[in-house]
């Protein structure tokens, strides 16, 4: 009989600290979430903040290349292209044939001649034989080159231009192509080497 009554408290004591350990568990995982939520809504209340306001860029983040268009460039002489880029040209006055390294424009004699870009007069050569000759360096290694025409007056070497300016006039035919009739041979050069002027300038081609 007594050790009946000694179990029976050994359960007692038992259910008591088991009940007492879940009820401690119970406030632990509360006292848990309640804290976690608090220090959360802290954070959302109080956002970090920015010691650098207003400046949201990247300072490792390289800027953005200019999205402008294509420079466009107008054509040098109101006129349709007589001969072709890169064509086989016979020369009427020699007879020797070579390929042409630009285009002509079948204009007339006194016919303004226009700087197809913004840029800087690099040369201006004067010559009977070969036709007096007109260079525009327009920078990124893009020059433009006007021969067989008169210089405007004044023109000179380290001039700048604009583009649409007149930097000169056809000239009567003369020179190495004179049997060609007076024209404007133009030229367009890319980092030293011939360019087609096709891919810079939108002009006519002469019906043949």
């Amino acid at each position: 009989m007594k050790e009946e009554k000694t179990n029976t408290k050994k359960r007692t004591l038992y259910y008591f600290l088991l009940l007492v350990s879940v009820l401690l568990l119970a406030a632990a995982t509360v006292l848990t979430v309640y804290f976690t939520t608090r220090q959360g809504n802290d954070i959302a209340q109080n956002p970090p903040v920015d010691e650098n306001p207003g400046d949201d860029s990247d300072d490792d983040e390289e800027p953005d290349e200019p999205t402008g268009g294509e420079t466009l460039y107008v054509v040098p002489v109101a006129a349709d292209c007589s001969v072709e880029y890169d064509s086989v040209y016979t020369n009427t006055v020699t007879g020797f044939y070579y390929r042409h390294q630009g285009v002509d424009f079948a204009a007339e004699a006194g016919a303004e001649v226009y700087a197809v870009a913004d840029g800087k007069v690099t040369d201006i050569s004067l010559s009977e034989a070969l036709g007096n000759l007109i260079t525009v360096d327009h920078g990124n290694g893009l020059v433009s080159v006007y021969r067989f025409v008169e210089p405007v007056e004044g023109l000179k070497e380290g001039d700048a231009v604009k583009q649409g300016d007149k930097i000169a006039a056809v000239a009567e035919a003369y020179g190495s192509e004179a049997g060609d009739g007076a024209h404007l041979h133009f030229e367009m050069i890319l980092n030293g080497e011939q360019a087609d002027p096709a891919e810079y300038l939108d002009f006519v081609y002469s019906e043949k």
